[in-house]
Order: structure tokens, then sequence, then C-alpha cells
């Protein structure tokens, strides 16, 4: 009799710890996929860059710039930073020009885009805030161009890499911001006083999704 009883009980209490455990592991695992699903960010900062060229000239401009990022992985993974932005004002201190003004006004085309592939990591400071980090190829291409002044443009290559910050307020939504930096000593355009050395800085927000 004692058996009979003690049977039915402890299928009772294997059950419900089953339970118990299952509904623990869910959103364990709900989360993990979460945070480890791919991320898509768009956003809005501010770019500069500034270079010397073979003549000794030094140049700095300041840009509006749209920003685009992607995360693929889970400790380690894929990290790709892109931008186009659009020059707005300009120096080009100590040469024979000695610009310093409005690009946005004094020249007809002004336009550039900034790409990183990087290998990336990714570091989980809190419950919903997260911290990815990459180093990896750097490739940028800018052009500034008009009738009445000397035409600006390199294609340069280099070493770049991200900072970003990231705070899910949603399920599959995100707020972020970055920073990205790259050091470029390679142009790719054979031309006339070519870049020596190139030093691109951007400071941006974003928002993006996770799923």
């Amino acid at each position: 009799m004692t058996m009979r009883l003690i049977s039915p009980l402890l299928a009772t209490c294997v059950a419900a710890l089953a339970l118990t455990l299952g509904s623990a592991l869910v959103p364990a695992a709900a989360s993990a996929d979460r945070i480890n699903a791919p991320s898509h960010d768009a956003g809005l900062g501010f770019h500069t860059i500034r270079f010397r060229t073979e003549d000794g000239d030094v140049y700095s401009l300041h840009a509006l710039t749209l920003t685009f990022d992607y995360w693929v992985g889970r400790t380690y993974g894929l990290m790709l930073h892109g931008e186009a932005y659009f020059p707005m004002r300009g120096a080009q201190p100590g040469s024979g020009e000695d610009y310093r003004g409005s690009i946005r006004r004094d020249y007809e085309q002004h336009w550039g885009i900034d790409g990183s592939m990087m290998f990336g990591m990714h570091h989980e400071l809190a419950e919903n805030l997260h911290l990815y980090t990459g180093a990896g190829v750097h490739l940028q291409v800018f052009r500034i161009n008009d009738a009445a002044f000397s035409t600006i443009e390199a294609v340069t290559m280099g070493i770049g890499g991200v900072a970003r910050l990231r705070y899910d307020f949603h399920r599959h939504a995100h707020v972020g911001g970055l920073v990205a930096a790259a050091v470029d000593p390679l142009d790719l355009i054979k031309h006339r006083n070519r870049v020596v050395v190139l030093f691109p800085i951007t400071l941006a927000v974003s928002v993006g999704t996770h799923f």
C-alpha cells in the first residue's frame, strides 16, 4: 500500500521539477538568442578627416555622415561598418591656397564613402547593455570638385576599428552610439600629389534591430 502511494507522489515531484526547470531555461535560451542574433544599425553622425599629401600639404575635412553597422556572431564575429558622408567645411592651412571655408558653398561636388570589414568581439556589460569592438581592413573614397578650385580626391586603404555601445530597449530593437577611427597609409589612385597618410574619425548615434 505504501509503495502504491510513493510511486504517484514521486512521479508528481519529478513532473513538477521538470516543468520548473523547463520554464527557467526557455527565457534564458530566448534571451541568448536575442543577444546572439544578427544586428543591423543605421545612424547619423559627424565624420572628420585629416590627411597629408606628397607635397607636404595638410588638409582637414568635416562632414555629416550616414552610418550603417552589421554584426553577426556570438562572443566573436564579423563586424561591418559603412558610411556615406558629405563634407561641409574644410581647411588647407599653410599652403599656397590657404583655403578655409564652406565646402558645401564653394564646391559643386562633395561626397565620400567610408567602410571597414572587421573581426569583432562582443562584451555583455549588463542585461540589456552590450559593447562591440572590432578591427580590420579600412577603405575610404572621397571627391571634392568644382571648376573654380583644384579637385581633391583619394581612394585610401589601411587599418580601421570600431567601438559600438548598444542598449536593448525592446525584444527586437535597440539604440546605440559608436566611435570609428582608422589609419590609411595607402593611396590607391595614381595621380599627382598623392595622399601619404590619412586619419578619419567618426562619432555617431544609431537605432537598430536584432532578430
